[in-house]
This record gives C-alpha cells, structure tokens and sequence, in this order.
C-alpha cells in the first residue's frame, strides 16, 4: 500500500506577514531530461510574448537557459523557502516523480501550483494544483495562467492540502505496514 512522504512544517510555512509575490515562476529540478526543461522553455517563450516582464526561476539546473531564464544552481533550503513564498508560482513539468516533493513545499509555503499531472503527482497535489499534461505546451502554458489569474484562491487550496502531510503520519503509516507484515496479514 502507498505510504506518503511527509513535510517538515516548521520550515515549510506560509509568510508570517504577507508579502508581495515577485513576476516569476520558480522550478526546482536537476536538467535531467525526465524534468521537462525543454517543453517548459518552449511554454515560457509563449508566456513572455503575453508577459514580457515574467521571469522563471531555476534551482538545481546546470544547463543552457533562454532569455529571460535565470539559474540559481544549488541554494540552500531557506533560500527554497524564500523563493516559495515570494514567487507568483511554482510550475512543475516533470514528466515521472516517484512521489514530488516540491509541490507540497510550495503549497505549504502559500505558493500557486501548476503541475505536471504525470504519475503521482496527481495523488500528491489533488485539486490544490491546476494540474497540466506535461507533453503539451499549450496545456503547460494554459496551466500556468489559470494560477497567475487567480493567485489567491490557489493558495489557499494548496495550504490546506500540505497540510495533510506529516513526518508523523508518514511514520504511523511504516508503523501499520510492518505490523501487517508481522501479523502475515500484508497484501
């Protein structure tokens, strides 16, 4: 049975004082080929036509950016955090997570989500992110400014669904499943 990751609370919160959301997007992800960058590029180059003044935000990525791409490379998790919380989005393309970390830190920090709809995704960001077909451009773009229209009301959704996520629940869950094992009761 699936167990969920869990989410350390006390760094990933929402601002205490509400501040103003910066005009980029932010995506966490190393340039392997599986995390999209090229659809995503090619989405953002649309985007910029309708919003020049629109900048994406790269962490991880040691690869070529467009105009208009700028990379972090490595930031430390507080820095993660500021980005969270002051950017106009986090957008996430990947086309195979193995449960997506990143989401539910945005969501938890007050970040508008759109996601990748691609393996677990779904079942991580539910209804609390505008979630996208990662193959298509036009869908990524769409996705994207559904969350730039309506900022606040993908906010709130997404605080309130990370906030289903625990270390302590993850840790019960190992917990049942062992106990299961034990008993000879698992599937």
């Amino acid at each position: 049975w699936p167990i969920h990751l869990g989410l350390d609370h006390d760094t990933f919160t929402p601002a205490e004082v509400e501040v103003e959301r910066g005009r980029f997007l932010v995506y966490p992800a190393r340039a392997w080929p599986h995390k999209n960058h090229e659809r995503l590029f090619a989405a953002f180059a649309q985007l910029r036509e309708r919003h020049p003044e629109l900048e994406l935000v790269l962490t991880t990525y040691d690869g070529p950016t467009p105009h208009g791409v700028r990379s972090l490379g490595h930031v430390s998790r507080d820095e993660l955090v500021r980005l969270y919380r002051t950017a106009a989005g986090l957008v996430f393309p990947s086309l195979y997570e193995g449960f997506g970390q990143p989401p539910l830190e945005a969501m938890a920090c007050g970040c508008p989500v759109a996601s990748s709809n691609a393996a677990a995704l779904p079942e991580v960001c539910g209804d609390a992110a505008r979630l996208f077909d990662p193959t298509s451009v036009e869908e990524i773009v769409a996705a994207i400014e559904e969350i730039l229209a309506r900022p606040a009301e993908w906010s709130t959704k997404g605080i309130a669904r990370a906030a289903r996520f625990s270390w302590e629940k993850t840790a019960r869950a190992h917990d049942a499943a062992y106990a299961a094992v034990a008993r000879g009761d698992a599937h």
